[in-house]
């Protein structure tokens, strides 16, 4: 192949540019020196840089107040590592209502550091949904099917030879990753948002260490319209400023065997669907959550020494209790309680921790923690106590003891009951925290599990003298032991299945029942086992109890109920715990009326199906519930109504005072209405009416709803006048108890019209309450020879009745029929919180379940 002059030409030119170079190398001395090598981008980007090495390294540039990651050199694929993270709040708003505590931890994930182009990605997996097989196209197709999250990107500040990245982290921190904002306006408190002009890293508290990675910033988040309960606690309601850490841990390794999901057992789980299942299996897998402990080994919670005496003991002495679960389970050193070092950060994920939390009204605690979504396996127990919770224990116990027995030492003093309630509660919140769930059947078997809710149990001597010897149980129950063996308890791997089911079995033989939160929380909760804050295998029995008790207490109230020197009107919060004492054991109560008993059966493990509560329980129950109608139960002595004063200067109402009609004057009717309300808004409740209306078609002998309404009309109306029945006239009633009963029957009759007008009632629930009513109507409209205000207060009901029978369509529902009761929680429901999986009526399990002193939140 010739080549063209053009070629020839730049091969003679490059010859000579040769020999030049050839003639100047052989100058000698005269010749340049070679340049040198460059400086690393890495080490020269982190000049001068306070290094903190651990997990992941950290540079803190502290002239402008940032923090970068030196991460390792990404695979082929871009992955640099892949973490535990959790994020959380160091302080807290203050505000129960609200929800962001101090300590609150966040929602446990799974992210991988990734390199896309010039940006490293902070990306969380989609765990929800796996293909459990050694097969990578089935892997591959199951990950590419679902959507993974970006939690944040940012650009790479420099690469090193070696492949090492530099990133600046700080936006990462300095985000609102705890959905602040989000939260603020979800509870209708504002609409605010993160202000970053106002908002900083912490560098003194970035810190790194072999396994983990902490970081923190202050934030500042600012808006409008913020609504009572944050301007009550923010200094400033159009700012408030709050910190947040970040953690990231390294992996657990894959030493811990996840353990299977059993409802019968009590634990929480983490779930997904295994597209890998055998086509004869389930998609979904549970494995339950609890800590990895080996043999001799020790698991150790720390309690926050920012817990004041005597408290601090009881807390310290009711987490202790777990001992013995573990050394029934194998373990007789494997739990141990002691303080929280000085230098420990209560977030750090190498401490399990129970810490104090203040705020400004009482309100839950809870237990939740770090958990590895992958298998279950918790890396970080994490309780949060209310500090205004033993203060609420004490005050109910001096509503029925009086104020004085506070400090005395003796077995009635409300100091001393409340720490015996502490002690439960710091277990119950360390139990959700060691992976288990409530267990609300436990009070009626022998009070065996400090995983239900505990009512106090108080009787009557023999001369009507309270009894409160035996008040709270003391450490773990039976149901507490059952449910930690089946949790840790070592078998060799070829027999855990069967060693599993053999203590699931004998559980069961021991009639060790488990009903948890949707079988005790809802309205329309069915069985009469799962009830919170009651007692006992008897609903209706403790009720009467509880109603004698309540009884006694009120006819002794007065003065000695507040402390010497204390403002009389505060005697107002004392009675509201006093006056609706019997809540809660009225609600198990009303469960029996259209009850179903249940359990967690599974296949082949011979426990009975479900069935209705038996006829002859039932109408007890409706018999029970309806007695707290009786004006002689509502009504409040005169002695009591002369020490409820007006609030005095600078005692503000609060959300603990009754609400009323007559301010500033104590208002007993609307009182009287509320307690009233407790029981009617139970019993007619759509589900329960949905179910007698089932329960009496498949079986006569059952009450059906009929029956119901009519107890009911009786109970509050009254029988039929005895002018109708026998011609004479009865006697004029007692003008006090008279407007009592009118009070109920307002209820009564909203609540009646309220179902009746609910379109998820259904037709054959709104058909019979709708018959009810207007034969109610027909009633009211025959009376004569009432008293003005009785005439009054029938045609106003009549024409109430008659405005609901008259509406062509039903509103979807109605106006509440009563004033609302002063709050049960923390000492009755779940709370709404942030992220919650579950939650108590003064606890909450999170971020893995919920619990009590009220999440799964």
């Amino acid at each position: 192949m010739s080549r063209g002059p053009r070629t020839a030409l730049g091969a003679a030119l490059a010859l000579a540019a040769a020999c030049v170079a050839a003639c100047a190398a052989s100058a000698g001395p005269a010749a340049r020196p070679a340049a040198p090598a460059a400086e690393d981008p890495f080490t020269a980007a982190v000049e001068g840089l306070e290094r903190r090495p651990g997990l992941v390294d950290l540079y803190l540039d502290r002239e402008r107040g940032a923090v970068l990651l030196g991460l390792p050199a990404p695979g082929p694929d871009g992955v640099v590592g892949e973490y535990l993270y959790v994020e959380g709040l160091v302080t807290g708003l203050g505000s129960n209502p609200i929800g962001l505590d101090r300590g609150q931890l966040g929602e446990t994930r799974v992210v991988t550091l990734r390199r896309q182009g010039a940006r490293l990605l902070v990306e969380q997996q989609n765990l929800r949904f796996r293909a459990m097989t050694e097969r990578p196209a089935e892997r591959r197709a199951t990950r590419q099917s679902f959507a993974t999250s970006v939690l944040w990107a940012g650009e790479i500040a420099a690469t090193g030879g070696d492949g090492r990245l530099l990133v600046d982290f700080t936006s990462f921190a300095v985000r609102d990753a705890h959905r602040v904002g989000a939260r603020i306006a979800a509870v209708g408190e504002g609409r605010f948002a993160l202000d970053r002009e106002r908002s900083a890293l912490d560098l003194e508290a970035c810190l790194a260490f072999p396994q983990n990675v902490e970081l923190e910033a202050l934030l500042t988040f600012a808006g409008e319209s913020a609504g009572p309960h944050l301007s009550a606690t923010a200094p400033d309601q159009d700012a408030f400023s709050l910190v947040q850490h970040h953690s990231l841990l390294a992996l657990p390794d894959d030493g811990y065997r996840p353990r299977r999901f059993d409802p019968r057992a009590g634990s929480f789980a983490v779930e997904f669907l295994d597209y890998a299942a055998p086509l004869a299996g389930a998609l979904e897998t549970r494995w339950i959550a609890r800590h990895r402990l080996a043999p001799g080994a020790t698991i150790v919670y720390h309690v926050d020494p920012a817990i004041p005496e005597p408290v601090l003991g009881a807390v310290l002495d009711g987490a202790r209790w777990w001992a013995e679960a573990f050394a029934a389970a194998g373990f007789p050193e494997g739990f141990r309680v002691e303080l929280l070092p000085e230098d420990a950060h209560p977030l750090d994920a190498r401490y399990h921790v129970i810490q104090w939390v203040h705020r400004s009204t009482r309100g839950w605690s809870y237990g939740g923690g770090v958990i590895d979504p992958r298998t279950g396996e918790i890396v970080k127990g994490h309780v949060s106590l209310g500090s205004l919770r033993v203060r609420q224990d004490r005050l109910i116990f001096e509503g029925l003891v009086g104020a004085d027995k506070s400090g005395t030492g003796a077995a009635d003093d409300p100091v001393e009951l409340a720490l015996a309630r502490i002690r439960q509660l710091s277990a119950h919140e360390v139990g959700h925290t060691l992976g288990l769930a409530h267990n609300f059947a436990a009070s009626t078997y022998g009070r065996a599990s400090v995983m239900d809710y505990p009512a106090p149990l108080v009787g009557l001597g023999p001369g009507g003298e309270l009894d409160l010897g035996d008040a709270y149980a003391v450490g773990v129950g039976a149901w507490d032991v059952h449910a930690v063996r089946y949790a840790y308890e070592i078998h060799p791997p070829e027999r855990e299945e069967e060693a599993l089911e053999r203590r699931v079995r004998e559980g069961l033989a021991r009639g060790l029942v488990m009903l948890s939160d949707a079988d005790a929380r809802p309205p329309g909760a069915a069985n009469s086992l799962a009830s919170l804050w009651d007692n006992g295998a008897d609903p209706v029995a403790q009720l009467e109890s509880d109603l004698a008790v309540r009884a006694a207490a009120l006819a002794r109230f007065g003065e000695a109920n507040v402390a010497p020197g204390r403002p009389l009107a505060l005697l107002e919060e004392v009675l509201a715990t006093l006056y609706f004492r019997h809540r809660y054991q009225l609600e198990a109560a009303v469960k029996r009326v259209g009850g179903l008993d249940y359990r967690y059966a599974l296949r082949g493990d011979g426990q009975p199906g479900a069935a209705p509560v038996a006829g002859d329980a039932q109408r007890r129950a409706l018999a029970a519930v309806l007695s707290t109608l009786a004006p002689e139960a509502l009504d409040l002595p005169e002695g009591v109504l002369a020490v409820l004063l007006p609030r005095p200067l600078e005692h503000h109402p609060n959300r603990e005072l009754f609400r009323g009609r007559s301010a500033p004057a104590f208002d007993p009717l609307a009182a009287a209405e509320t307690a009233a309300d407790l029981a009617l808004a139970g019993l007619l409740q759509r589900e329960r009416a949905a179910r007698l209306v089932d329960f009496h078609r498949r079986d006569p002998a059952l009450p059906g709803l009929e029956e119901v309404l009519a107890a009911l009309v009786e109970a509050a109306f009254g029988p039929a006048p005895a002018a109708a029945r026998a011609g004479t006239a009865a006697a004029p009633p007692d003008p006090r108890r008279a407007e009592l009963a009118r009070a109920v029957q307002r209820v009564a009759v909203a609540r009646m019209i309220g179902l009746a007008a609910d379109p998820e009632a259904g037709a054959a629930v709104a058909s019979r309450v709708e018959w009810t009513l207007a034969a109610l109507a027909e009633r009211l409209a025959g009376a004569a020879g009432e008293s003005p205000a009785e005439r009054a207060h029938r045609a106003h009901l009549g024409r109430e009745i008659g405005r609901h029978l008259a509406r062509p369509a039903a509103p979807a529902g109605a106006p509440r029929p009563a004033p609302e009761p002063p709050p049960g929680p923390p000492i009755g429901s779940p709370p709404d919180r942030l992220a919650d999986p579950l939650g108590d009526a003064g606890c909450a399990f999170a971020p893995f379940a919920l619990s009590e002193s009220g999440g799964r939140r």
